[in-house]
């Protein structure tokens, strides 16, 4: 592997995130096909050095085939650029989220409050009701919900929990007046939003009629990164009902203060 055929790998893994070597082409992106040939034959030593290009970037190559998780067909690979937890990652800046959630009114704590708050609910909908743990990567090939699944979702959680709680115990939380403030159309544009950003990013894939997946990429970045950054907040599962995990984890977003979160916000999706 040349630096120059090393620069156009690293280029394309932090434009897609994402690089498959397989027979069957379709659905290939440009170059990939060419791309894949290279890493097919690289040496070790020239999988360490761009392995070693990624870390420096904030980044994880992670190396996939048929061996390793369902969904990939025999003798092709998949590699995939997983971002570090304690990195951040400029490709993927808060500013991105806000001119996407929230561009017309420019509301950065609005925007950001949907997002995380759809996050938990859309991860809700791929794990803990499915009664699967973060390390289970290989059911993301299974892991699909629908806009109206999510959209629900959203809605129960403000009406079932948000609502319910005493807002002279929040401490005057953002989060709390943003979601009690919804008057019943917010869910739904928010809900369309996040959807069109995480497949924009790569995290879900639109399977069609309303339906979407779990990326490989989302599931290994769970995986990956999930000891670091959702565990903390976890509590014995055996004694919860999903509804109230869920919201064992908004509560924690609920009291954190406007302060805490500029000091060091979680990194999203």
């Amino acid at each position: 592997m040349t630096p120059y055929e090393m620069g156009r790998i690293s280029s394309f893994l932090i434009k897609h995130r994402k690089l498959e070597d397989r027979q069957d082409k379709r659905g290939m992106q440009r170059d990939e096909k060419d791309l894949a040939v290279v890493l097919r034959e690289a040496s070790m030593e020239n999988i360490r050095d761009l392995e070693e290009l990624m870390s420096g970037q904030g980044f994880v190559l992670v190396t996939l085939n048929s061996f390793d998780v369902a969904g990939i067909g025999q003798g092709s690979r998949v590699y995939i650029l997983a971002r570090k937890s304690d990195n951040l990652c400029s490709l993927l800046s808060t500013s991105q989220l806000v001119e996407k959630m929230d561009a017309a009114n420019g509301r950065a704590t609005a925007a950001k409050i949907w997002f995380t708050q759809i996050w938990l609910a859309h991860l809700d909908l791929l794990y803990t009701q499915r009664d699967r743990g973060p390390h289970e990567r290989n059911q993301w090939i299974d892991a699909t919900f629908t806009k109206e699944m999510l959209e629900q979702a959203v809605r129960e959680h403000i009406n079932g929990f948000v609502r319910r709680l005493n807002p002279n115990e929040l401490m005057q939380s953002d989060v709390y007046e943003v979601l009690t403030a919804e008057k019943g159309t917010d869910i739904a544009r928010y809900t369309k939003r996040f959807l069109d950003l995480m497949c924009e990013c790569g995290m879900l894939d639109e399977r069609g009629d309303g339906v979407y997946r779990q990326s490989l990429l989302s599931a290994v970045e769970m995986k990956e990164n999930y000891d670091r950054t959702l565990a903390p907040l976890m509590i014995d599962a055996d004694m919860l009902t999903e509804r109230v995990r869920l919201a064992t984890l908004s509560d924690a977003l609920l009291t954190k203060t406007a302060e805490e979160e500029s000091n060091g916000g979680t990194q999203w999706a």
